[in-house]
């Protein structure tokens, strides 16, 4: 038997894609923020995450700070709740998304290190989706056993027809 790698492979439906760069958009100039769930998978000793779905609530956003309200985690988790309801088999929350709507290249701020840094975020193998829309940069991070979140390549996917992620 092996033991899991330390890699992360992040698989991510198109639909959520698609959906969280129009919500980053839409909410510029000032940042967005959402989670997103799916589930957390090992095969063959490899580990990866598949996402399958987003949401969001409620936040104090501005143009370079976003933090969810504690109304906005209780809107984002009703709003889970009523998509899936109480089925085991739902989709978790597996990370959190947020964009740096002012441009250039990307990275991660002191700030986001700093607020993404502790409780409920930084679980390992959870996904931090970083998004700049006017450059159109789509980065994925995920939190490693040892703390640091690291930069993952990643695969934008389609559902087959008659899988669950097909809605």
């Amino acid at each position: 038997m092996h033991e899991p790698t330390a890699t992360h492979h992040v698989y991510i439906l198109s639909r959520v894609v698609g959906e969280i760069l129009a919500f980053c958009e839409r909410e510029a100039p000032c940042e967005a923020l959402g989670v997103v769930v799916g589930e957390r998978c090992q095969c063959e000793g490899q580990r990866y995450v598949r996402v399958v779905d987003w949401g969001t609530g409620a936040a104090d956003a501005g143009p370079a700070h976003a933090r969810f309200t504690p109304e906005g985690v209780a809107e984002y988790h009703i709003e889970l709740d009523e998509r899936y309801g109480a089925d085991r088999d739902r989709p978790h929350l597996v990370g959190v998304f947020h964009s740096h709507p002012f441009g250039g290249e990307p990275s991660l701020s002191e700030r986001d290190l700093a607020t993404f840094g502790g409780f409920p975020y930084d679980t390992p193998g959870n996904v931090f989706i970083l998004v700049t829309p006017r450059t159109g940069h789509f980065l994925v991070f995920v939190r490693e056993s040892s703390g640091q979140l690291v930069e993952q390549e990643w695969v934008e996917y389609a559902p087959f027809a008659g899988t669950a992620d097909g809605h």
